[in-house]
């Protein structure tokens, strides 16, 4: 998690993602979800992204990613775009760019 980050700026090293709690299968060409949360107020990231969400800032977030055999990794990142509708705070997830990590870079 950062505050808004640029396509240009490099990903986040493999190493320092967390573990993901659920696997979720999707098959090639159908339509997936992520959840993702954190609960703890003692964790390192809880704080700044408390700040960003109350304070509607936009921020990014990267996720490590891979097949069911634990191959293809890819890094997506998402920018997170904050909307006010009425009382209600509504975040839009745009995607900016994906990195394979197991294969050439296409780019």
């Amino acid at each position: 998690m950062h505050e808004l980050a640029r396509s240009d700026i490099p990903h986040t090293e493999p190493e320092a993602f967390r573990m993901q709690t659920r696997d979720i299968y999707i098959p090639a060409g159908d339509v997936g979800f992520w959840q993702g949360a954190i609960r703890e107020p003692n964790d390192p990231d809880y704080v700044a992204l408390t700040t960003l969400i109350k304070g509607l800032q936009p921020f990014t977030l990267e996720l490590l990613y891979g097949d069911h055999e634990g191959g293809q990794r890819t890094i997506t990142r998402f920018g997170m775009i904050p909307r006010r509708d009425g009382d209600e705070s509504v975040w839009f997830p745009a995607v900016s760019r994906h990195w394979n990590l197991d294969r050439p870079d296409p780019r």
